[in-house]
């Protein structure tokens, strides 16, 4: 007697799970389901639902419509099956032929709509991957570094390719305020990487795309030998793993990436040649943003001019509403390229939309630099009395920092303003109150020749207006690029 056929579904869930390699113990563990209810699902003891079967597959990094897909092929199989059922049917022949037929028919059919329709559904399943990838990620941001670690070791829900993407951008976020953190996070996404389904070429290309932020985040924390060689190793593997490059990983991380170290390295024509690489790369999503570093890589070149327009084009582009933090880097750098072009006039127009962004995140080093700002506006405004408390309010939190190289360029923004005024005595306060900077390590040799030059101007209270200028436009130059030398007695240039 023949056993009862399974339930479509069963059937389903069984193919569907050997074909990705995993037991039913496997899917238990990331399910949170007992083996033993897999088994009765897949023997057809117990009914299965679409719904649960969606959930289920989910765990395995498939999306729903692989269940259509199984059916589709399971029906066909079974017509095919039909069709040969009686040899003796004098019309068999005729059904093969028509069935033959209809199969040749339905594989165009599929061709075409595959061609029309792939990058639909390759931007669905990144958006279901990614909506994965957040609820993962709110469970793993809450954990220890070595519990999300131990997670990723031993859960395969938490190695799919989209969280490995959300915790490479994480490494981003963290990368201004805790470099450490970044490079935990840089890589963990290696780590899910190297532990992702699917074959060699996309594991490798993913593993090329976490390996370039395990490189921005040795950039940070100051580590240039690291940076470097992470890079290399991940560029290799970026390119490797070209051919299984479904398309669904922004292409424009990688160069933007190699920018910023390029940059860092002082080879700044190589730098904003990858930046314009990434520019043409980028689906529209990062722009701005990869605009805002071409903008600091042309100011540092001293092209300021091209710099503020760049920023410009940027602000343009982005939502206030839903990139605040974004929003707030491009008009901020605006406002101060505005002010080293004695543009303050406009700046003070910005200036009450900026100050309201760095209050929503009120993080205290950004709102330390906006009083910088609103000092550098009102200077050149002419509201000077308000300029002056607000740079020494600067100084005071910079000092307490131990932030040298800011504290040096503030000190000299209001040696400018008083200097301005004939006050060479409070000058030359100021230049006594700077010698802990030359005892920092993070100031370097160039930046404290022109620095040295300044002070020992104004202790002889022989500083001069022009002076000061040209010695913070220099420092404004060379927190970017130790190796620009500075000449005492040029004239002051806007960069």
């Amino acid at each position: 007697m023949p056993r009862k056929p399974l339930p479509d579904l069963s059937v389903v869930l069984t193919f569907l799970r050997e074909g990705q390699g995993w037991s039913q113990a496997d899917l238990g563990r990331a399910a949170g389901t007992s083996p033993s209810l897999l088994n009765d699902y897949e023997g057809g003891r117990k009914k299965l639902t679409r719904q649960r079967l969606e959930h289920l597959i989910s765990f395995m990094g498939l999306r729903p419509e692989r269940i259509d897909a199984t059916l589709t092929c399971l029906e066909a199989n079974r017509a095919d099956s039909r069709a040969l059922s009686d040899p003796a049917d004098r019309s068999a022949e005729s059904r093969r032929h028509v069935e033959a037929v209809a199969g040749r028919a339905g594989r165009l059919a599929t061709d075409f709509a595959r061609s029309v329709l792939s990058l639909l559904t390759l931007e669905g399943e990144g958006l279901y991957e990614r909506q994965r990838a957040d609820f993962l990620w709110t469970r793993l941001k809450r954990r220890s570094p070595d519990e999300r670690l131990a997670l990723v070791e031993d859960s395969k829900k938490f190695r799919s390719w989209a969280l490995c993407e959300r915790v490479a951008a994480e490494s981003i976020e963290a990368a201004a305020e805790d470099p450490a953190k970044a490079l935990e996070l840089a890589g963990l996404a290696l780590r899910i990487a190297e532990l992702a389904p699917g074959e060699e070429g996309w594991r490798r290309r993913l593993q090329g795309y976490a390996g370039a932020f395990v490189a921005n985040a040795h950039r940070v924390n100051g580590n240039l030998p690291g940076a470097a060689k992470a890079f290399s190793r991940a560029s290799k593997l970026w390119e490797a793993g070209a051919p299984g490059d479904s398309g669904l990983l922004n292409e424009a991380w990688i160069p933007w990436i190699e920018a910023y170290l390029c940059g860092e390295q002082q080879r700044l024509p190589m730098a904003l040649k990858r930046i314009d690489d990434a520019l043409a790369a980028d689906r529209g999503h990062l722009r701005a943003k990869i605009l805002l570093t071409k903008s600091r890589i042309l100011e540092i070149q001293g092209n300021l001019e091209a710099s503020t327009a760049i920023l410009r084009e940027a602000a343009s582009l982005i939502d206030v509403d839903r990139d605040s933090r974004s929003a707030l880097g491009v008009r901020f750098q605006l406002l101060v390229n505005l002010c080293l072009q004695d543009g303050a006039t406009e700046a003070e127009q910005w200036l009450g939309e900026v100050r309201e962004l760095a209050g929503r995140f009120g993080k205290e080093l950004d709102l330390v630099r906006m009083v910088w700002l609103e000092g550098s506006v009102w200077t050149g405004v002419g509201r000077t009395a308000e300029a002056i408390a607000a740079f020494e309010q600067v100084r005071r939190e910079f000092a307490n920092r131990g932030i040298a190289f800011d504290y040096a360029l503030v000190s000299l923004e209001l040696s400018l303003v008083l200097l301005d005024q004939g006050r060479t005595e409070e000058v030359r306060k100021i230049a006594d109150e700077m010698l802990w900077i030359f005892r920092n390590q993070k100031v370097h040799r160039e930046a404290l020749a022109a620095l040295q030059v300044f002070c020992d101007a104004a202790k002889r209270e022989a500083a001069t207006a022009k002076l000061a200028r040209s010695v913070f436009l220099f420092l404004h130059r060379a927190q970017h690029d130790s190796e620009l030398r500075f000449e005492a007695g040029k004239e002051a240039e806007t960069p």
